[in-house]
């Protein structure tokens, strides 16, 4: 060593931010968790990890600095879980959007009661004020 202090990232390391927040009336918990290449977030309004989805940018190259093109496209896919709800699917994309710009994919844990257009944009909102990546 040369003596030098520089530190580099461990590509393992990880940044966490935790809150809980009132989603249509019920209380609950956000974990974030950002990784080098991906960003995982837990939205459970009872403790448990439920619908599990990822979502990514289809094509990295719509990005040209740090802004995605107009046609830019995000693929979602449900890993395990519910299916039939559309919302789970349009929370993933508006994540993936906004992660996405970093080059990052999101994998997204989902378990709300009544997840609607409402609750999917206080979702979006309060995982924003928690911005991870």
């Amino acid at each position: 060593m040369n003596g030098s202090n520089i530190q580099q990232q461990h590509p393992l390391e990880k940044k966490v931010r935790k809150a809980k927040v009132t989603i249509d009336g019920v209380l609950t918990d956000l974990v974030l968790t950002a990784y080098s290449n991906s960003v995982f977030i837990i939205a459970t309004q009872n403790g448990k990890c439920g619908t599990l989805v990822t979502a990514e940018m289809d094509d990295n190259k719509s990005l040209n600095e740090g802004v995605a093109s107009k046609d830019a496209t995000y693929s979602t896919k449900t890993l395990i879980g519910k299916r039939e709800n559309p919302y789970i699917s349009l929370l993933a994309r508006n994540l993936v959007a906004k992660i996405g710009l970093t080059g990052k994919s999101l994998l997204l844990g989902i378990n709300i009661k009544d997840l609607n257009v409402a609750s999917t944009k206080d979702l979006i909102k309060a995982i924003e004020t928690l911005k991870v990546w």
